[in-house]
């Protein structure tokens, strides 16, 4: 159940909650969970103090930084360009509060969902004092709290409140390579026609800022790129996909097309009623107001004539808003500077200390949108609404399903596009940070995430490459980025050892997208995430203490290395498992397992099936002719697996235009069954490999057409 507590007088709506699915009621309600003990207004802001019940743990916030479970540590939400990603930095670019709760003996759990799109601090018992307090800037705010048996249940009410993830085409889990910057067409054919001259499975080359003129949005800079389309329609013929990069801030110059159409009626105001300026990358900017409808309209239209071009979808960047400065800034800077002296000793330090923070200022209280609201009250959603333009267009008009991803979000994006996390770095730390942050992702309802493999920041050596490239393989979104002035990080930078070990790497990524389609998009219509928590699948005490594994899929366990100079390490399996491989067979419980730099510890549960394909150099369904079934069985229990077909770039999977089958094997028997047949699949081999417990095999093959049940004893 879901039941909505409303505190204060909200005057603002976030545009997260889309399905009224809640019934009001009052914080006494849930006694046993907590007890409100405090409520205090205090100028332009309110304080809720709460006492916990039971001693437990709480996941969630998304993309935080810091350990899985989020208890003790004050958490700030307020969008914000914050690129060092250290183990305390706070806010980043995302506001998603929502958490869960788990009681230590799974007897209680919740979720609880603080609908606030202006600044807000959580704090999850920093104190130790068994509290946890919500502050908010404003007149008030809608607190939902999500009841259910498991982590599963409330999740998917959550998502049910919020909204259902839109599905990205299968393209979208293809290897997808990025540099900041891929600096002219020649480059970045240079990069595609050697993905394909090594045999590297690649789907997706992205564009950063510099293939605009002067870094002016929906431009193209003619000297670099002066035969773009015919420099799209190569890498289309080559089986690739373009992504580009938009950023929000248009650069003020006369006779810019895109500026004038905007000037004075599509942009944030300042408090004065002009339209707001700043300096981002172009210089001197303005900034859409994407709330309103008639700025989306316009926004997408731009938009639009890149996909026409050629482009296949877009990286909504620089959105929280991201600002270098204002021109109050740089008075204020030159004011504090100008009297500035050498014996001013630690003061000069604090001075120059402010001024560095410049950027990673909110102007909340400098912006005003079009329809008079304070940008203070809203800004946590100006991403969430520039991805709703461009992804309202992409579905209304095209009827295509959307390939947007979004570094600023609110609660609700997952109707839209999805999101990475960000400027991380080349630190072997950060390994277990994405680990942690995708699955936090997951549990706020984003199904499509990801994270720049390699990381953005820094140099990368072999070694962090390789492992950070294992987990890719796990990851939605499997896309290597990384900065200007770092070490390049496509696949054959680091000589020949290293680069056959990521083409192997690259292409058990696509010997897995028959299971990895599968399960996201059953999970999109399911309210299930791909990537999750031990514990959201196995109710153990163990699996609330374990942030270095997640599942990934129904089948698979993921436990990475995140440290160099690593040969064994300890895992623990729920399950008995079957290392994906080595093909070694680990009993449940904790276990020493090898971690050769040749591949990362994945395992396979004990009664599972996994439909596997032979690598593409890009997915391309229509070209498969067999489809391999990895089956790992104890010989006694039923396994129940599926696999699901479409056309993988509409939206007709919402009327059940699919294709979907369900695999039973019990009694020395495979059973197929048709369950939807609206989508014509061509006949292909099925091949099963059946491992069992005692190492034994069995193979057995047959030709499964489009639609019919199908019955192959196991000899």
């Amino acid at each position: 159940m879901i039941y909505k507590i409303t505190y204060g007088e909200p005057d603002i709506s976030s545009e997260a909650v889309v399905r009224y699915v809640f019934q009001e009621t009052s914080p006494n309600d849930f006694s046993e969970l907590f007890k409100d003990i405090e409520y205090k207004v205090d100028g332009e802001y309110i304080t809720l103090k709460r006492r916990i019940e039971n001693e437990g743990y709480f996941f969630g916030f998304g993309d935080k930084v810091g350990p899985l479970d989020r208890k003790g540590r004050r958490y700030v939400f307020w969008n914000t360009d914050n690129f060092t990603h250290h183990p305390s930095a706070d806010p980043l670019y995302k506001s998603f509060p929502f958490f869960v709760y788990i009681s230590k003996d799974f007897d209680k759990v919740y979720g609880c969902f603080t609908d606030y799109p202006g600044w807000m601090e959580i704090d999850i018992d920093s104190n130790n004092d068994k509290t946890i307090s919500f502050k908010i800037r404003g007149k008030g705010f809608n607190q939902y709290i999500i009841t259910g048996k498991n982590v599963r249940e409330i999740l998917k009410q959550y998502l049910r409140l919020t909204g259902q993830n839109i599905a990205f085409p299968i393209w979208a889990f293809g290897y997808q390579q990025s540099r900041w910057s891929y600096m002219t067409q020649d480059e970045v054919l240079d990069i595609a026609n050697k993905f394909r001259k090594e045999d590297i499975p690649c789907d997706v080359i992205y564009l950063d800022i510099d293939y605009m003129q002067d870094y002016k949005v929906f431009t193209w800079n003619k000297n670099n790129f002066p035969s773009y389309k015919k420099m799209l329609e190569k890498l289309h013929q080559d089986g690739f996909k373009v992504i580009s990069i938009l950023d929000p801030g248009v650069k003020v110059e006369r006779f810019y097309k895109i500026f004038e159409s905007g000037n004075g009626r599509y942009f944030l105001k300042d408090i004065y009623g002009g339209d707001f300026e700043g300096a981002v990358w172009p210089g001197r900017v303005r900034f859409p107001d994407f709330r309103d409808k008639k700025v989306r309209i316009w926004w997408a239209r731009n938009a639009k004539k890149y996909l026409k071009d050629g482009i296949d979808g877009f990286w909504n960047d620089m959105n929280e808003i991201a600002i270098f400065a204002t021109e109050d800034d740089i008075k204020e800077a030159k004011k504090k500077l100008k009297n500035a002296k050498l014996e001013d000793g630690i003061k000069l330090a604090g001075t120059l200390g402010s001024i560095g923070e410049i950027g990673r200022q909110g102007h909340g209280d400098d912006i005003v949108h079009l329809d008079g609201t304070p940008h203070w009250k809203v800004k946590n959603t100006y991403g969430l609404n520039m991805t709703k333009a461009t992804s309202e267009m992409i579905q209304k008009d095209l009827k295509k399903r959307p390939f947007l991803i979004s570094r600023s979000a609110y609660s609700g994006i997952q109707r839209y596009g999805g999101v990475w996390t960000g400027d991380n770095h080349s630190w072997w730390e950060h390994i277990r940070q994405e680990i942690i942050r995708i699955n936090s992702l997951s549990l706020a309802g984003v199904f499509y995430s990801g994270f720049d493999v390699g990381g953005f920041g820094g140099d990368v050596n072999a070694e962090l490459l390789i492992r950070f490239m294992q987990l890719g393989v796990f990851s939605p979104m499997f896309r290597n980025h990384s900065a200007i002035g770092t070490k390049r990080q496509e696949p054959w930078q680091f000589g020949e050892e290293v680069k056959n070990i990521l083409r192997d790497v690259i292409k058990f990524r696509y010997r897995l997208i028959p299971y990895i389609y599968t399960q996201y998009m059953l999970g999109i219509k399911k309210n299930i995430p791909l990537v999750r928590p031990l514990f959201y699948d196995f109710s153990k005490k163990e699996a609330l203490k374990i942030e270095d594994e997640f599942m990934f899929g129904d089948s698979i366990l993921v436990a990475p290395v995140d440290r160099p100079n690593v040969e064994k390490r300890l895992v623990w399996l729920p399950k008995t498992a079957i290392n994906l491989f080595d093909g070694n067979i680990y009993r449940n419980g904790w276990r020493i397992v090898n971690t050769p730099i040749e591949y990362i510890p994945a395992f396979q549960l004990i009664n599972t099936a996994i439909p596997t394909m032979e690598p593409q150099s890009y997915v391309d369904m229509l070209k498969v002719d067999t489809i391999s079934w990895n089956v790992f069985s104890d010989g006694k229990s039923r396994i129940v697996s599926y696999f699901y077909e479409d056309d993988g770039i509409s939206l007709g999977y919402k009327k059940g235009e699919y294709n979907l089958k369900q695999i039973l094997i019990k009694d020395n028997t495979i059973i197929i069954k048709t369950k939807q047949a609206d989508y014509n699949v061509r006949n292909r081999t099925w091949n099963f490999s059946i491992t069992y417990i005692d190492g034994s095999t069995k193979n057995v093959s047959i030709e499964v057409g489009n639609d019919g049940e199908y019955t192959i004893p196991i000899r």
